[in-house]
């Protein structure tokens, strides 16, 4: 492993970035498959960028050096969070293409290969998010998180990218002028939509796919991450207003928590019937409604702390 000296920008070249944060064990796996990746190591680089973890993924990380002779490890010292461990990383790497996946995530053998390609021709791209299939609530949250991006959508435009499987070209990087550090939760969101600000629209690339193997398997924690997520996003869809046409419904505490039962069901009926493949995790609904109607909570919390915040009533 080598530490990152700040780079030249190569052209046609791919950095993945890797930010993790003690998930030494999920950590392995993602590494293990970025290991066999179709591209040549010539071809790509693998930043990861460890953020004071406590566990040993220095040494899961100096195991797998030393049969990635492209993995290049960076401790950041301290806790500095996602946002600013993401924009360290791509800082320090040398790649036109930069991809992202999360360290509980399995890349496809050809996905650094699909991500190379898609950013020739793309600024952005959304790669697909697949779930493992072996743990129900892992299926739950999957499906309420990640349903625009699963196995079955065909190529074409999105709103929205997925931080577990997103790539975006340096040039893009540089004019939003990277992450933003305060959204440790939807840091991916705050960029994309910046990029989107400015003219830039996101390809699905069906092909470039991973699965999204976490560790969260109680009902009591997908239902927290959900309303821990919405809290910060909420705020992130009044901001965007304009851009996102958010309804003015999301505006106020009080109705977003008495619209909760329509809006679950809503978003709830959306993900299964728009999308017809969806239907054979059909025994997730009740759940995943349940996720949506957290997640309304979730966002009335975040909105009304803001407004207390900024002293509006």
């Amino acid at each position: 492993m080598k530490e990152m000296s700040s780079p030249k920008t190569r052209p046609g070249f791919l950095s993945v970035i890797l930010c993790t944060y003690n998930r030494a064990s999920s950590l392995r796996r993602t590494l293990d498959s970025l290991a066999r990746q179709t591209l040549g190591p010539a071809e790509f680089e693998l930043i990861v960028v460890d953020d004071s973890s406590t566990d040993n993924t220095a040494e899961v990380c100096r195991q797998a050096g030393k049969l990635m002779s492209n993995l290049r490890y960076f401790p950041t010292g301290r806790n500095i969070g996602v946002g600013n461990a993401a924009n360290l990383g791509i800082r320090n790497s040398a790649g036109e293409y930069l991809a992202c996946l999360d360290d509980d995530c399995i890349a496809r053998e050809d996905w650094a290969g699909r991500m190379r390609d898609a950013l020739k021709k793309h600024p952005l791209v959304a790669g697909c998010v697949e779930t493992p299939r072996s743990n129900f609530v892992k299926d739950c949250h999957n499906v309420a998180e990640f349903h625009t991006f699963m196995k079955g959508r065909k190529e074409g435009k999105v709103d929205f990218i997925a931080g577990a499987n997103m790539g975006f070209r340096r040039s893009v990087f540089e004019e939003v002028k990277g992450f933003q550090t305060k959204a440790f939760l939807a840091g991916d969101m705050a960029f994309i939509l910046e990029a989107r600000l400015r003219g830039y629209e996101i390809q699905f690339i069906p092909e470039a796919v991973i699965t999204h193997d976490h560790n969260r398997t109680r009902l009591s924690t997908i239902f927290r991450y959900s309303a821990e997520h919405a809290s910060q996003t909420i705020l992130l869809r009044n901001k965007y207003s304009s851009l996102l046409k958010t309804p003015f419904i999301f505006r106020s505490p009080v109705l977003i928590l008495a619209a909760a039962p329509v809006i679950a069901l809503k978003v709830t009926a959306g993900i299964y019937l728009r999308h017809t493949h969806r239907m054979r995790f059909l025994p997730t609904v009740p759940v995943v409604y349940a996720l949506k109607l957290a997640w309304c909570w979730g966002a009335a919390r975040g909105l009304k702390n803001w407004n207390k915040a900024a002293g509006k009533p």
